[in-house]
């Protein structure tokens, strides 16, 4: 199947890059690591610095590695979304590079109002503009708790849909900063929820003053960073979920017949980000593979396996011009009956295709491939805006990209091929956008595409294409 064609073609694509080393093109010049000094972070813990950096006081390095290692320790002290800018300056004295590092650190503390629709996207609610579907809440997110690059996040929602979650993510509790923990746990109420799909369109039904599903979970965590780059994730979750007994008269495949669900969800990650600036690359390259267990079959009916692998790379084409790629596949366990509300599919989760948002397109087996040719159309500039005192807010960064891209995937379905077709061929979509960067890992996309079925759309993303 292509899926598993993808899934092999991107791991020798991704052993082939691991295998790379940069040689030293000037072995004969050496450098002292001198002394090594820091300002600015008034809240982010030194030990939390230094776990990024790499290289210590003493180190005698070839020029070229020194150079090399000033410019990785740079992208990840930013790719720990702890500052908004990071400048090293090195100064020589009695032979030695002695290094200092300035901060601005970002604002940790947002108490930001709950304000959107019941629907995946945007582009979703703007089909039909209802207003009755509105959320309302607070959600707090405190990162860089006790700075230690801590994250604590609390969701109290209500209106359409009702949510309480909270979640404490600690990246380190050893001192070699390997280890992690997180615990979490909450309740999702849910008025009105998909129970079938006709025409790659999802259907809802509105239970009014009932309540569609309903969900507690109990989840807990542990994260291993082996290296710089390379991160491993493993969480343990405990679910209890209700389901109202008409999704089951409305679709009799919703799920395993009946309406309550107590089961464990394993799920295991393991990344390595050679990205120079996370929430919009422009160079470097980035590969994870993703294990899913749903249930054992020991406490429920739930018992489902998923396995999915992405690789990422950029590349500096020449001057302004700069292109990407991503390469996705993911692999369900598709002899065992998959209830709807697991299936998984395009426009599901992070599996998202350009010029298909509008579609869900269910496969036990994904492919897809997605391509970036972009220009710069204004370089990354920085930005101080006088009448703001704090450099939290006055101090930015921004930059504009004009883009070119071609998307094309494959879903292989079983199960619903009758009612979906826009599974089990191969999809392809095009169009360019503009893409705007800011500090605090904003990214703003408008872009304009049309598919293969020639629909074409206007859309709006807030996060980076590839």
């Amino acid at each position: 199947m292509m899926a598993r064609g993808v899934a092999l073609f991107l791991l020798l694509i991704s052993i082939a890059a691991f295998g790379q080393t940069d040689s030293d093109s000037n072995t004969d010049s050496l450098v002292i690591v001198g002394k090594i000094s820091w300002s600015g972070n008034n809240i982010t813990r030194d030990n939390i610095i230094t776990r990024e950096l790499e290289f210590t006081e003493g180190d005698t390095l070839t020029k070229n590695d020194f150079q090399n290692k000033l410019i990785k320790s740079r992208e990840n002290l930013m790719n720990r979304s702890l500052f908004n800018f990071v400048t090293f300056s090195v100064t020589e004295s009695a032979n030695r590079e002695n290094i200092h590092i300035n901060f601005v650190e970002r604002w940790y503390i947002w108490p930001i109002p709950v304000f959107d629709f019941a629907d995946r996207n945007i582009n979703v609610w703007w089909e039909t503009k209802d207003f009755s579907r509105l959320n309302y809440g607070i959600d707090l997110r405190v990162d860089n708790f006790r700075g230690r690059m801590e994250t604590l996040h609390i969701i109290l929602q209500t209106g359409y849909d009702k949510a309480a979650i909270a979640r404490w993510e600690i990246p380190y509790v050893n001192k070699k900063q390997k280890l992690g923990v997180s615990v979490a746990a909450g309740i999702i109420y849910n008025r009105q929820i998909n129970y079938i799909n006709i025409n790659n369109k999802p259907v809802y039904h509105d239970f009014k003053d009932e309540f569609a599903r309903k969900n507690y979970f109990l989840e807990t965590g542990i994260s291993y960073r082996t290296g710089y780059n390379s991160f491993h994730n493993l969480l343990l979750t405990f679910n209890n979920l209700w389901l109202n007994d008409s999704l089951q008269i409305l679709n009799p495949d919703y799920s395993y017949k009946a309406n309550q669900y107590n089961y464990p969800e394993l799920y295991y990650k393991y990344k390595l980000d050679f990205r120079d600036y996370a929430p919009y690359p422009l160079n470097g390259y980035y590969f994870d593979v993703q294990f899913k267990k749903t249930g054992f079959g020991l406490l429920s009916d739930m018992n489902f396996t998923s396995l999915e692998f992405n690789f990422d790379q950029y590349f500096h084409i020449y001057n302004r011009f700069y292109f990407a790629y991503r390469l996705s596949a993911l692999i369900t366990n598709k002899n065992k009956f998959q209830p709807y509300l697991a299936r998984p599919g395009i426009e599901i989760d992070d599996f998202d295709m350009r010029g298909y948002e509008l579609y869900v397109i269910n496969g036990q087996e994904l492919g897809m491939f997605k391509s970036n040719f972009k220009f710069e159309i204004i370089p990354m500039k920085t930005h101080r805006i006088k009448w703001i005192k704090s450099e939290k807010f006055g101090k930015l960064f921004y930059a504009l990209y004009a883009n070119l891209f071609f998307d094309a995937a494959y879903a292989y379905d079983t199960h619903t091929p009758d009612n979906n077709p826009l599974g089990n061929q191969l999809l392809w979509s095009t169009g360019m956008g503009i893409d705007f960067v800011t500090f605090y890992d904003i990214v703003i996309r408008l872009e304009y595409s049309i598919n293969k079925q020639k629909d074409t759309g206007f859309y709006v993303g807030l996060v980076a294409p590839i």
